[in-house]
């Protein structure tokens, strides 16, 4: 019985951040608070405070909701494939289908939810960040072991590449309302990196 009323909390904090982060592909992320969630959810604002105690609860649900959606991407790839390159590859098109589903994840990056008086989320969203950036390292770096990737390349440069080719296609996305090319860019960015990582001009 503990483990089902469990599973329904869980559930249903999951649905509150998916209707925050609708929320915020929509309109300003100022606007967003419990009463406007609720409203688009068809609850009472008092059904959300029994999950969250106040809008800071909630952002710190939704900042640990895009790191577990991150982590899980990477932990995806590692399943689907031992090669480095496509495992950068499929990690790259996961963050980009990841962006394209929940939109607004941007809107947070470029927010003063990150970038005014709030120092504790830029520490946290910098912890996710920079661990993400680990783990795309670890991926270099056994690249390297198994020589599919160039040993004299430093793993740490490697991977904020990797960053580099979706963050701006990002930030152009959403300054473009949509309307910017992602895919576009990946077909064009992507052989670039990979002949940096390798070397040699590969094919998807």
């Amino acid at each position: 019985m503990v483990a089902a009323e469990k599973l329904s909390t869980d559930i249903r904090r999951e649905q509150i951040v998916a209707a925050a982060l609708q929320l915020m592909s929509e309109s300003s992320i100022r606007r967003l608070t419990i009463t406007a969630i609720a409203r688009r959810m068809g609850l009472a604002p008092s059904a959300l405070y029994r999950h969250f105690r106040n809008r800071d609860a909630m952002m710190s649900a939704i900042f640990e909701h895009i790191r577990t959606r991150l982590f899980r991407n990477i932990e995806t790839v590692r399943q689907e494939s031992n090669d480095a390159v496509d495992r950068l590859r499929g990690l790259l098109d996961r963050h980009i289908g990841l962006i394209r589903k929940e939109h607004g994840i941007p809107g947070i990056f470029f927010s003063d939810e990150l970038w005014g008086r709030q120092s504790e989320r830029r520490r946290k969203m910098f912890r996710i960040v920079t661990g993400y950036l680990a783990e795309v390292e670890d991926i270099v770096r056994e690249g390297q072991s198994r020589g599919t990737i160039r040993k004299d390349l430093d793993p740490a440069a490697a991977a904020r590449l990797f960053f580099g080719i979706v963050q701006p296609a990002i930030l152009l996305w959403h300054m473009s309302e949509g309307s910017f090319d992602i895919d576009g860019h990946v077909a064009a960015t992507w052989p670039v990196y990979v002949e940096a990582l390798t070397g040699e001009v590969r094919a998807d």
